[in-house]
């Protein structure tokens, strides 16, 4: 049992890590900051991105797991290989040529994101609890966990507009937790 005030020696090493990297900090943090208050500004254009972004991620998979499952026919998982290869492919290509169609299923799986990444800063800030300002790494990830619970409750009415506002809300402020850990780690420890 502790019995004195003191942090234990982990939080130290953490807080030195942050010490050390703070400008990275302060600079991802004002680039999430940025980018969070221009997916606000031009929502539906960020949800269409969010969208074709997904599309050319999922096409380019496919096609590389289409060729890998090819060159190796005589694996014993090849047919499942080459399925999942051929879904995902499809589902590229369905998500570049109807992006706003893709956008209905794209704003449950952005529900589920910012539903983890929320529950992770939760479980970080915990960890970093008796650091300065910790508070805002916890704000951050509530507000995540928040966002996608609005997320799902909207669905499918908003899809247009709603996945671009929320995860602009969710960059500018997990931009500002960066930043303001960033600032704290400025002063001696």
């Amino acid at each position: 049992m502790k019995t004195d005030n003191l942090p234990s020696p982990e939080v130290l090493i953490i807080t030195d890590e942050v010490r050390r990297h703070r400008a990275w900090f302060l600079v991802v943090g004002l680039a999430t900051v940025l980018l969070g208050a221009a997916a606000l500004i031009f929502p539906v254009v960020a949800t269409l991105a969010v969208s074709v972004l997904v599309g050319w991620i999922l096409t380019i998979y496919g096609t590389l797991a289409v060729i890998h499952a090819y060159r190796n026919k005589r694996w014993n998982g090849f047919l499942w290989s080459l399925f999942g290869a051929l879904l995902a492919l499809g589902a590229g290509v369905v998500l570049l040529f109807f992006p706003t169609s893709g956008a209905l299923s794209l704003t449950l799986l952005i529900a589920a994101f910012l539903l983890t990444s929320g529950a992770f800063r939760v479980l970080l800030a915990l960890r970093l609890r008796p650091a300065d300002r910790w508070g805002w790494l916890l704000l951050s990830g509530l507000l995540a966990i928040v966002l996608a619970i609005v997320i799902t409750l909207l669905w499918p009415d908003a899809v247009a507009w709603i996945v671009g506002m929320l995860v602009g809300v969710d960059l500018v402020f997990s931009g500002w937790a960066s930043i303001l850990l960033g600032l704290a780690a400025r002063r001696p420890a």
